[in-house]
């Protein structure tokens, strides 16, 4: 286990450049990495649909396929990890990623595409799998908790330059454009895998001849916290999928006021993730910040479904108005979640447990894409009705799993 100094958290309070190595480190490797994928992420449904030359359901189905594929990597690189440390895995697969990355730029159909799209699903499953079994080492209780929160608002800072520059090429809305921002991701990643392998090393927390454990996977409690953390991360697929296409397809906004968007919801996280998961630490206080987060995406669904129709004017404002709902949402589902992720967990299997719990971001990824674009796209307001609807139920019933309670104040 990574030893925070004199194990307290009072250098987590803010998003400010922590005093410990280690988190410094591990934060350096998070900005590179997410700025890159600040950049692409902004731009790639546009690109590939739009200068590529797929459909929104090609891209959408080409998403799903991948985010299914990855699910069969998430559980044995978490056995790996608990047997071998992340580090060295983790920093590896970081590399591969952005080779991989790189190589989209050769995409100019359908099948390469889904090929590149299956392989980076893949690695990238590994991926996170290692640097949440590294995170699960950083301390125990609400300390491992806002250590992930302040990872995840620097991850949002990097994000979020990204996102400036992506605002660009969107405003130049041009395929040479497009492309720089492809590989300028790519080569972050290269250079987070550099970062990443000056990370202190990370002891298994299990003998190589212990025989393998499928634990994790018979644990029905945590097995069904894991496929309601996966519905409930489809907000996150509307973010990078539903939310670009609607914008462009079916309001007045301005086509880079996408870029605007996401940057509401980036500077929101860097400002107050760590803030947020303040009295996370106990797993049943987790459920219940979980069931708040329901109401809000909920409550976002029905003020982005209002947006078509209406001025440009208003159309931008409702637009900003339901990210802000929204990322109160994410906020406080992202801590609930990880303080139920890590709470539940056999200490001496988290990369297992944590390699199982990353299956729900898989389920995201899998039926996702697909799912958001054919009910907002396909259905319009009334599929943003349906979305809603999911996100209550989902946080409803995790707090009911959890605390075997339906009342928040339980």
């Amino acid at each position: 286990m990574v030893d925070l100094p004199d194990g307290r958290l009072a250098r987590f309070k803010s998003a400010a450049i922590p005093q410990d190595n280690a988190l410094r480190t591990l934060s350096l490797a998070t900005l590179i990495n997410t700025f890159g994928n600040g950049l692409f992420m902004t731009i790639e449904v546009i690109y590939f649909t739009l200068y590529v030359g797929l459909s929104p359901t090609q891209v959408a189905l080409g998403l799903s396929v991948a985010g299914g594929v990855s699910l069969l990597f998430s559980v044995p690189a978490g056995h790996i990890a608990d047997r071998y440390g992340p580090r060295d895995i983790g920093a590896f697969v970081l590399g591969l990623e952005g080779l991989i990355l790189a190589g989209f730029v050769f995409v100019h159909s359908f099948w390469p595409f889904l090929f590149l799209s299956v392989f980076a699903g893949s690695v990238g499953s590994i991926g996170q799998t290692m640097r949440m079994a590294t995170i699960a080492q950083f301390g125990q209780g609400e300390e491992r908790v806002r250590v992930r929160a302040y990872t995840r608002a620097v991850t949002n800072l990097g994000i979020g330059l990204g996102t400036i520059f992506a605002g660009i090429a969107l405003a130049l809305n041009s395929g040479t454009g497009y492309i720089s921002m492809l590989l300028l991701d790519a080569a972050t990643f290269l250079a987070a895998a550099l970062v990443w392998r000056k990370l202190p090393y990370v002891a298994p927390t299990v003998s190589k001849g212990e025989a393998i454990s499928f634990a994790a996977l018979r644990d029905k409690k945590y097995l069904s916290a894991t496929i309601l953390n996966g519905i409930m991360s489809l907000h996150f697929v509307l973010q990078n999928v539903a939310i670009p296409l609607w914008v462009v397809q079916e309001t007045k906004a301005p086509r880079w006021w996408v870029a605007v968007i996401m940057l509401v919801n980036t500077v929101a996280v860097i400002l107050f993730q760590v803030r947020a998961s303040k009295g996370s630490g106990d797993v049943r206080a987790g459920a219940r910040m979980f069931a708040r987060a329901g109401y809000f995406v909920a409550a976002a669904c029905l003020l982005y479904a209002i947006s078509s129709g209406v001025s440009a004017l208003f159309a931008c404002v409702l637009l900003v108005v339901a990210m802000l709902v929204h990322v109160a949402g994410e906020l406080i589902g992202s801590a609930g979640s990880w303080s139920i992720g890590f709470g539940l967990a056999d200490e001496n299997q988290q990369g297992q447990y944590q390699g199982v719990f990353s299956l729900g971001w898989g389920i995201g990824g899998a039926i996702g894409p697909t799912l958001v674009t054919a009910l907002v796209i396909g259905m319009g307001k009334i599929g943003w009705v349906i979305l809603a609807i999911i996100f209550l139920t989902t946080g409803l019933l995790m707090r009911r799993l959890v605390t075997g309670s339906w009342s928040a104040r339980q």
